[in-house]
């Protein structure tokens, strides 16, 4: 069992980042349909990552 470092759990903070870079996409003039298709990717690259770490432990 892991404990969390001063900045509290990261594993718990992806769906701000992600929230943070969609909202900033949307700001910067990013089409829908786009930001949908940005957000589906961050997604499947947190779930792989997820995976593969969750293999080491």
């Amino acid at each position: 069992m892991t404990t969390p470092g001063p900045q509290g759990d990261k594993h718990r903070s992806w769906p701000y980042a992600v929230t943070a870079v969609l909202a900033l996409a949307l700001q910067q003039g990013w089409e829908p349909r786009d930001v949908a298709a940005l957000g589906t990717v961050l997604l499947v690259l947190i779930a792989l990552v997820q995976s593969a770490g969750s293999r080491g432990e």
